[in-house]
């Protein structure tokens, strides 16, 4: 069995209205996500991630371009095919869209009505909510929980069907910073558990460092950068991407705070301001003594900062260097060729190549 479970290839969905020009929603994409991904599409509002989602499950058809699903063309599916595919993709929202008038158990019962005895229903309900951790709040209404309480139900119904996708559609945007942790902890320990393959959409790369493991940047209707979560945050390419990550990482805050100190608007002639960015054993190097005993260049720390990503180390360090500009240029080459990106933060140009 291939291990891609969704494949767009060269999609495009196109909006036409009227007495206005055609809307490129989702401009020739191509992309594939495999068994066990947590696969994160990041983009602001109309970047057209969402629209690209709702190809999975055919809830929008592309205007062209082929979208596999499970090992099926999902264009050449009769009617019947399609409603039995779409019970293999699970589907969470923003806004939970739970019904007011059901209790928690009834709302997570409802894909199930008719497809089992009323008992197995129950017992499934009843191993659904334990899952998510609402074992106790079978007979409340959904006016009577919190938000990430809500979004837990919601994660349960899409789990009703025993999907093999899902879909996590901007599904902590309407919460608070902690419940966001919670419910994208919960989802990571059900692609764990359950070997759930999950496509996250949101426009948080907060979440996206958080639980996913590959990652594609949106634009315009187009994927613009696409990568292991590694790549995309040691080497990024676009300045989308750029601007995403710094402001994750509060690098952007952090590079205007720094930037009013005297000694970085009045550097000397043998000074340089630069960011350093580092993964994995890179880490692990002395590196600030190496360039001052190797290469005779003082640095001076104005920032670090060291987390981690996918269990593997990712640090920045903001420092003005001190030295001989032949100095400096050594010390850089030593810092590249041990897979440190370099960036000049003064000239807010990167010197990685």
């Amino acid at each position: 069995m291939s291990d891609e479970v969704v494949q767009f290839k060269d999609v495009d969905v196109v909006f036409k209205e009227k007495k206005k020009k055609a809307v490129h929603a989702v401009n020739h994409v191509t992309l594939s996500v495999d068994r066990g991904d947590i696969y994160g599409i990041v983009g602001y509002s109309g970047a057209g991630k969402s629209t690209l989602v709702r190809l999975i499950n055919l809830l929008q058809r592309p205007t062209s371009g082929t979208v596999t699903v499970l090992g099926d063309d999902m264009l050449s599916l009769s009617a019947a095919q399609l409603r039995s595919k779409r019970r293999k993709i699970g589907m969470i929202f923003q806004h939970f869209n739970l019904m007011a008038s059901r209790t928690i158990a009834d709302n997570v019962a409802f894909p199930l009505r008719g497809t089992m005895p009323k008992a197995k229903i129950n017992e499934k309900v009843t191993e659904l909510l334990d899952l998510v951790g609402l074992a106790d709040r079978a007979t409340a209404y959904p006016a009577e929980l919190s938000g990430g309480q809500k979004q837990r139900v919601g994660i349960a119904r899409a789990l009703a069907s025993d999907p093999e996708v899902l879909i996590s559609d901007e599904a902590t945007s309407a919460l608070d910073p902690k419940t966001t942790s919670a419910i994208l902890d919960l989802l990571k320990s059900l692609n764990e558990k359950l070997g759930l393959t999950i496509v996250l959409i949101t426009h948080q790369m907060e979440a996206v460092k958080q639980i996913c493991n590959r990652v594609a940047v949106m634009d315009a209707g187009a994927v613009i950068e696409r990568g292991s979560l590694l790549e995309i945050f040691a080497h990024p390419q676009q300045q989308l991407t750029k601007d995403f990550i710094d402001t994750t990482m509060q690098l952007d805050a952090t590079l205007k705070a720094i930037s009013k100190q005297p000694a970085v608007q009045h550097l000397g002639a043998n000074e340089r301001l630069v960011r350093l960015t580092y993964v994995g054993a890179s880490t692990d190097k002395p590196l600030i003594a190496t360039l001052y005993g190797e290469y005779n260049v003082t640095a001076n720390i104005l920032f670090g900062d060291i987390q981690s990503l996918q269990d593997t180390p990712f640090g920045n360090l903001i420092v003005v260097l001190t030295g001989a500009a032949a100095d400096i240029d050594r010390a850089l080459a030593y810092l590249k060729a041990g897979d440190v990106t370099v960036t000049d933060v003064a000239m807010n140009v990167s010197e990685e190549d």
